[in-house]
């Protein structure tokens, strides 16, 4: 019988998979099911431009974040705007995370030469399971305790005939709870670098809209000995000795730059001129506030703006000396109590902060460009100004200054407060695609 039954058993489950083919099989709704699994890598432009530099790099022997043989470095960062690409003051806060993105990568340079660890850790355990009434801790109840025990009853009855929940009533009434089991951690660890930055310029920049209100500006920041040398010569006036390489009609490329590509371009341009001598040339941009009159007054503002920010980010090249801090703290809790019940808690705090020291420094740039443009993404009128410097315009520059008497002056600029504007209802920003801004000639 127990044959019998076995070979039944055999003939229908070969009746079942000849009567199911494999291709049905995989066709059932049961396998299917496991095969639709969505996958959304979202590709942000930071991991864009880390790809994009690896790549770069690696045909020239180099890599991200080591210091190369011929004494180069390069690190990549980025920041998120505050401000999304649909609302106004877009343009301004997309420079305000340029400079983020900025300082972050030079404090990521200062890493690479040491950085002072301050770490601690601890944790602390308790269990207290107490069973029964200690004999000594049993004492009569004063008249006043006797009094408030009817007081509270007497309340609570009050409570509940206002409606009260019962629930509630006992929350009220509840105190600390004593815990029979207690678990504590905390860690704190430190980060601290600082030192004077020189000859650092951006020789690629990605920025794009991953959509939901995330605008994201990444940049490849260089730090070379020739940089660097370049960076002391102008810092010490001795504009003789930078080197004459190789003749590279820059000028005339941004000249010949239309408004979609200058919008792309930030921060600074470390290069040669038609010369033949190392140029810096320096960009800045402003947004440009709709007016109902007087809008070409808003322009000439926005580029005297712009103009600031330019010479701004030629004197970043030549030094910046920095302090730079990063805390991480974890804290976990965990009670038992008496009752059964439990409670946790766990806190994450990261804290950077980076700051540059005030300088100031003695600067002779040339207006190149003057242009006026529109945002590919959010559309905003942006007014923006090209600088440069270049050692002969610095001779120039230097004679110039002996033939005007020294005069200081002093003012003081007071803006007035601004009343924080209502956000306008709107939808949220959509993906778009990115924009790559460098060249492998400059790295």
């Amino acid at each position: 019988m127990k044959k019998l039954f076995l070979l039944v058993a055999a003939t229908l489950a070969a009746t079942v998979m000849m009567a199911q083919d494999p291709a049905d099989l995989a066709a059932t709704p049961a396998v299917q099911e496991t095969q639709q699994v969505e996958v959304d890598i979202m590709q942000f432009p930071e991991n864009v431009l880390i790809q994009s530099m690896t790549e770069s790099l690696a045909k020239q022997g180099k890599s991200l974040g080591n210091i190369n043989d011929d004494g180069s470095i390069y690190v990549v960062a980025a920041a998120t705007t505050a401000r999304p690409s649909n609302m106004s003051g877009f343009v301004n806060s997309r420079n305000v995370a340029y400079s983020i993105a900025e300082l972050s990568a030079k404090m990521s340079l200062l890493r690479l030469a040491g950085e002072q660890i301050t770490s601690g850790r601890g944790f602390q355990m308790l269990e207290d399971i107490v069973e029964g009434e200690d004999p000594d801790a049993v004492h009569k109840a004063s008249l006043l305790q006797k009094i408030g025990k009817i007081a509270d009853k007497s309340l609570d009855k009050a409570l509940a005939a206002l409606g009260v929940s019962e629930e509630e009533i006992a929350k009220m009434n509840q105190s600390k709870k004593k815990a029979v089991y207690e678990q504590n951690y905390n860690q704190t660890v430190r980060s601290l670098v600082s030192g004077m930055v020189k000859g650092c310029a951006v020789v690629r920049i990605v920025e794009g809209d991953a959509g939901k209100d995330d605008y994201q500006v990444a940049i490849c920041m260089k730090y070379s000995p020739e940089f660097q040398s370049l960076a002391a010569a102008i810092r010490n006036g001795e504009v003789d000795r930078i080197p004459i390489s190789k003749v590279k009609p820059s000028k005339q490329q941004i000249m010949n730059m239309s408004p979609d590509e200058l919008v792309q371009r930030m921060g600074t341009w470390v290069t040669f001129n038609e010369q033949g001598e190392m140029v810096i040339y320096g960009f800045g941009q402003q947004e440009v506030r709709e007016s109902g009159s007087r809008q070409s007054a808003a322009y000439s503002r926005a580029y005297s703006q712009a103009r600031l920010a330019a010479v701004a980010n030629i004197k970043n090249f030549v030094a910046e000396d920095l302090v730079a801090t990063e805390t991480t703290e974890s804290v976990e809790k965990l009670r038992e109590y008496a009752d059964g019940t439990n409670a946790y808690f766990s806190q994450q705090k990261w804290e950077q902060a980076v700051k540059a020291k005030e300088s100031t420094l003695n600067i002779a740039t040339e207006q190149i460009r003057q242009w006026q443009g529109v945002h590919p993404v959010s559309g905003h009128k942006i007014a923006g100004y090209v600088v440069a410097w270049t050692p002969s315009n610095a001779a120039k520059a230097a004679a110039l200054s002996n033939q005007f008497a020294p005069e200081k002056s002093k003012a003081t600029n007071k803006s007035a407060a601004q009343g924080q504007e209502a956000a306008p209802a709107r939808q949220q920003t959509q993906k778009s695609s990115y924009t790559v801004v460098g060249d492998d000639d400059d790295l």
